[in-house]
């Protein structure tokens, strides 16, 4: 009879040893994971410097979208692709060339300009029906078309607000 009661004994903790224990003993969960929230030191470090990487790179980014950007407003008054079809106001300062790309039209709104020509070719002055050469005075409220992206357009012999369709640079000097 005391072995019965041994066997009884017996069974029920071999069946627990052999069911569950071995799947308590596989279980390791990784740490850090919902099954086991606590982790060690070096485990938080990597984690901070992984989104400080992360932060670093994203500002690199930012800082170099900044400066894209900053360059495009300085360069906004020098450089134009106006192709909207509308004449838009342009000031370019005493001494500075604007040039025209081909189908350019330029008015003279205020100031002096002279016509800069590289060629032997001028700028069609619409107004008058006549080209106008290198050198000649650009007169004021004339529509002007420049018919190649040759290097023409005028030089502003001092301040001078033009009235601008089309792309054209502007080169300080």
């Amino acid at each position: 009879m005391k072995n019965i009661k041994k066997g009884l004994i017996f069974v029920p903790v071999v069946v627990f040893v052999v069911f569950f224990i071995p799947f308590n003993i596989q279980s390791n969960p990784n740490p850090g994971s919902p099954q086991d929230p606590l982790v060690t030191q070096s485990y938080v470090d990597l984690r901070i410097n992984d989104v400080l990487a992360s932060l670093n790179q994203h500002q690199v980014h930012q800082t170099q979208e900044l400066v894209v950007n900053e360059v495009l407003a300085a360069l906004s008054g020098f450089i134009s692709d106006n192709i909207d079809n509308t004449f838009v106001p342009v000031f370019v300062p005493a001494g500075s060339l604007l040039l025209g790309e081909e189908g350019t039209e330029i008015i003279l709104r205020s100031g002096s300009a002279v016509a800069n020509i590289p060629s032997e070719n001028g700028i069609v002055n619409i107004t008058t029906g006549v080209d106008i050469f290198n050198g000649e005075i650009i007169e004021p409220n004339n529509l002007l078309i420049v018919p190649r992206q040759d290097g023409r357009g005028v030089f502003a012999a001092s301040d001078a607000w033009f009235m601008i369709k089309g792309s054209f640079n502007i080169v300080s000097n």
